[in-house]
């Protein structure tokens, strides 16, 4: 299973992924571009009626600049226990105390330019002081895998920072993909307010596709290093239940990783999948309903049915 796992992050760094799942046996395999990349077994017919998902990764902004705005949207991001990854040339502002649960890179921009950042298509926001850096950083993000791409600054330095990329043999096709100016049109003038239209305009990208399952490649890399466990997942949710339909976590005997939604549900699912570790189970399908007749005393009024396989 290790490497089926390993593979499922490869092929997410690729892009949009499709997992189909047969939730009788456990059995799962995931798509790419219509093609089989990997499957959990040896089994190699997952045809489309199986319960079907498309996968994408969790959100993680690299912002350029670690000034104002930068501060704004780290905080902003952290509210939203969003990744974030800053760069900046200044070690006085780029410090512990201010980006408590960033990742932080201190250098030159001429060599944080020369980096590989672990980013899932990430969301890359150019902001650096005074602008001098803005068309280099602009550059390194185009020729990157990306989900968005924002640069700050008024139409006129926009289109003198594109007429050298233009040069530099950037295609327009890239360029149109840029959001320039950064933000959506809300009038925005202080760095929280520019900082809250970034991240609306971020939102409205991730959240554009509906019926999306979003996961944490933290979570495939932590399934891939443990040799047994039960990956615990909503499969289907109806009404108020607190966690939405894709989520999941890895329970084993001695740590449980990420979450489904906390409460009765969470700590249910937790002795059950301890037991399947116990007693050698594979699969389990449960059904919770969370009303006033659930064995679980939850009543916030929905339901949801949640997987449980063994990796």
């Amino acid at each position: 299973m290790s490497e089926y796992y390993r593979a499922f992050l490869a092929a997410l760094r690729n892009g949009d992924i499709e997992r189909r799942t047969d939730t009788e046996t456990g059995e799962e395999a995931i798509f790419q571009n219509g093609c089989l990349v990997a499957s959990s077994s040896e089994r190699k017919v997952f045809p489309a009626s199986l319960y079907t998902e498309i996968i994408k990764p969790e959100p993680h902004i690299i912002a350029f600049g670690a000034g104002h705005i930068g501060k704004a949207l780290y905080d902003l991001s952290d509210l939203l226990s969003m990744k974030f990854t800053i760069l900046d040339d200044r070690a006085e502002l780029l410090t512990e105390e201010r980006f408590p649960n960033a990742e932080r890179h201190v250098a030159p921009y001429s060599k944080l330019l020369e980096r590989e950042y672990n980013a899932f298509s990430p969301y890359y926001a150019i902001f650096t002081h005074g602008h001098e850096y803005d068309t280099a950083c602009l550059e390194y993000a185009l020729s990157h895998k990306s989900s968005y791409i924002g640069m700050i600054g008024s139409k006129g330095k926009v289109a003198r920072t594109y007429d050298i990329l233009r040069e530099r043999g950037i295609s327009e096709e890239k360029l149109m993909k840029v959001h320039a100016p950064i933000g959506l049109g809300i009038g925005a003038e202080t760095p929280e307010e520019i900082a809250i239209s970034i991240m609306a305009e971020i939102i409205s990208i991730f959240r554009a596709e509906k019926h999306i399952t979003v996961i944490s490649p933290s979570l495939l890399e932590t399934m891939a290093d443990n040799n047994d466990g039960i990956a615990v997942r909503i499969i289907e949710k109806h009404g108020s239940a607190p966690r939405a339909e894709g989520s999941m976590m890895l329970v084993t005997c001695e740590n449980v990783y990420s979450t489904i939604g906390g409460g009765a549900i969470e700590k249910d699912a937790i002795d059950k999948a301890r037991k399947m570790l116990i007693n050698g189970d594979s699969v389990l399908l449960r059904h919770y309903t969370l009303n006033n007749s659930s064995d679980i005393g939850m009543v916030c009024g929905g339901d949801e049915k949640v997987l449980f396989t063994r990796i």
